[in-house]
């Protein structure tokens, strides 16, 4: 039975790829829907757990877990996947409507959502198990990965953590001017949120267990969707390894987890899949906000002025960050900002220059170590560079003074990064770093490696085993220095940078333009005049935990920029008299609009 329900599967995948769409299936939101069809969606849902299709689809899920997180093929993967759920659900109630749930209307207060009340999708876990107990899948129980109740555990208690704001989002999407980068942001950045916001069931891999996955994959999916609609004569085609790790990419590529489909067949909803979404209002609404904020800066759209987006330098879509440096620039490091916090712990490295080393060589290993990272240092430690790779000597001599050398420059780029440099900065410091010295540094690792051979010295975790480690690729895609860039690099590209300034230089939005956001979704006007100031305003969003990250593929180091990014992005927006976010003005609609 198992067998035939993957077949009826796979064949009914393969029919809608076959040919052009006439008439596409539109996706709502779920609020947007009556209570009729609301209640037949919940049905259909019951139904698919009762005949083990949705223990299939958890399944599934769990075993391409490595496969489709942390790769560029998680947006493709997904879309397939919803189109499959999508296609049960109608196997089991042809015709059901499947919605999307807009969870950036929700993102100030998300437990003041309606989904999380019992005429939608029920509320948190209870009891010592943490079963839901109320709605629809009220003692739902699972079969997948082991017999349980259906959990959630909110991340604040009884409350849950802010999500990405309409604003956040739509920076991105008119930021990524490829795949890639999108995929990235959006996996690193927004989607993390939601799933350990609820969590219980949904922070593992068997999330689909939750019926709130593929709502919340369903808005996943519409950000995609959105971002090829703003330029649909390339993207509906483009797919691209940017901001990853892999190999090249194609578009010829199979879906992990379902071998009749390919990465192009999920790539354009409108035809083969056979579905459209139906707009909520939050990205229009934040549009109509970037209007004004454009207007006030006194800056026109474009790809290089306007705050909300742009279009940077994308990285080589033939690999990720570790290929990057080729096409950058190679005249040394960047200028770091004179605020950077020197790291004084590098001046003991100057004593392990080697007798022979030129008279200079001490004077500039002490300042290049003692600097703070700014234009000085930064000079002085690409002079010392120079001076090393001069001396003659034997090995242990050369490894002596690599060591050293090494020592400072990771710890110049470590305190980039602590001390979120400007990206652009940081990005062309390490490819400079990465294009000048990666060949002399391999060579005195492996000098150092026959040094500790030679002298039987025990491997620790000291700044040896971090130069050992370059010969055998760390220098490559996991390698400190590349690790470093990959961080600073995907910042770049996945959200806008000068926003902040922009939006701080505002001052005010008029009072029409805010009753603009109110009419967009349709709204009842609350008067902000006698609303707290702390309701007004966007709420951080908070940092996942790392093993949110490990167990994903993901990056930390990307995803704690983007984290700052966002902070700096939400200072700004509330820095400005009278603005108000799409997000905002839901919640306070919902809480004060019939007052």
């Amino acid at each position: 039975m198992a067998k035939y329900r993957i077949i009826l599967s796979i064949m009914g995948i393969a029919a809608l790829v076959s040919g052009q769409c006439t008439n596409p299936v539109t996706r709502p939101e779920i609020r947007s829907m009556s209570p009729q069809d609301r209640a037949r969606f919940f049905s259909a849902l019951e139904k698919i757990r009762q005949n083990g299709e949705l223990d299939r689809l958890s399944k599934l899920h769990v075993d391409n877990a490595d496969t489709i997180h942390g790769h560029p093929v998680f947006l493709a993967f997904h879309r397939v996947f919803m189109n499959d759920f999508a296609s049960a659900l109608n196997r089991a109630d042809p015709g059901v409507t499947v919605p999307y749930w807009d969870w950036s209307l929700d993102a100030t207060n998300p437990i003041s959502s309606d989904l999380f009340t019992n005429n939608y999708m029920g509320g948190n876990g209870g009891g010592d198990k943490g079963c839901v107990q109320g709605g629809p899948f009220e003692n739902w129980q699972m079969n997948i990965d082991s017999p349980h109740c259906l959990t959630r555990k909110f991340n604040q208690g009884d409350s849950i953590a802010p999500f990405w704001p309409p604003e956040a989002l739509l920076s991105m999407q008119q930021t990524c001017s490829q795949y890639g980068a999108l995929s990235s942001g959006i996996e690193n950045g927004c989607h993390g949120a939601v799933h350990l916001g609820i969590s219980g069931d949904m922070s593992t891999m068997f999330a689909p267990n939750d019926p709130f996955f593929f709502l919340h994959h369903g808005m996943v999916d519409k950000l995609w969707y959105d971002w090829q609609l703003m330029n649909p004569d390339t993207r509906f085609q483009m797919y691209d390894n940017v901001n990853y790790n892999d190999p090249a990419v194609s578009a010829d590529d199979t879906i992990p987890g379902y071998p009749n489909m390919h990465v192009k067949d999920a790539l354009d909803p409108r035809n083969g899949l056979c579905y459209v979404y139906v707009k909520s209002g939050s990205s229009e609404a934040a549009k109509r906000l970037m209007q004004e904020v454009n207007r006030k800066s006194g800056q026109k759209n474009g790809p290089s002025s306007t705050p909300t987006g742009g279009a940077p330098t994308p990285m080589s879509s033939a690999g990720g960050p570790s290929s990057a440096p080729n096409s950058m620039a190679s005249d040394g490091p960047a200028s770091a900002p004179n605020s950077m916090t020197p790291n004084n712990a590098m001046a003991s490295n100057s004593a392990m220059a080697p007798n022979n080393a030129s008279p200079g060589i001490g004077a500039a290993a002490t300042a290049a170590g003692n600097g703070v990272p700014s234009a000085d240092s930064a000079a002085k430690l690409n002079e010392l560079t120079s001076q090393v790779s001069r001396l003659g000597g034997n090995g242990n001599d050369r490894a002596g003074a690599s060591a050293a050398l090494h020592g400072q420059q990771v710890d110049f780029l470590q305190s980039v990064l602590v001390n979120s440099m400007t990206p652009n900065h940081g990005l062309d410091m390490a490819s400079a770093f990465m294009n000048r010295h990666n060949r002399f540094l391999h060579r005195h690792a492996n000098a150092l490696m026959m040094r500790r051979e030679q002298q039987g010295e025990t491997p620790g975790m000291g700044l040896d085993d971090i130069l050992t480690g370059l010969t055998s690729g760390l220098l490559g895609k996991d390698g400190v220095v590349g690790h470093l860039l990959q961080g600073l690099g995907h910042v770049v590209e996945v959200l806008p940078q000068g926003l902040t300034e922009t939006l701080k230089a505002v001052g005010s939005i008029a009072e029409d333009v805010t009753d603009d956001v109110f009419n967009i979704l349709n709204l009842p006007k609350v008067d902000l005049s006698k609303v707290p100031e702390k309701e007004r305003q966007i709420p951080y969003v908070a940092m996942l935990p790392d093993w949110w990250y490990e167990h994903n593929n993901l990056n930390a180091t990307y995803a704690t920029q983007l984290h700052n990014q966002i902070h700096d992005m939400i200072d700004g927006y509330n820095s400005i008299q009278g603005y108000v976010s799409p997000a905002t003005a839901h919640y306070l609609a919902k809480k004060y609009g019939n007052q």
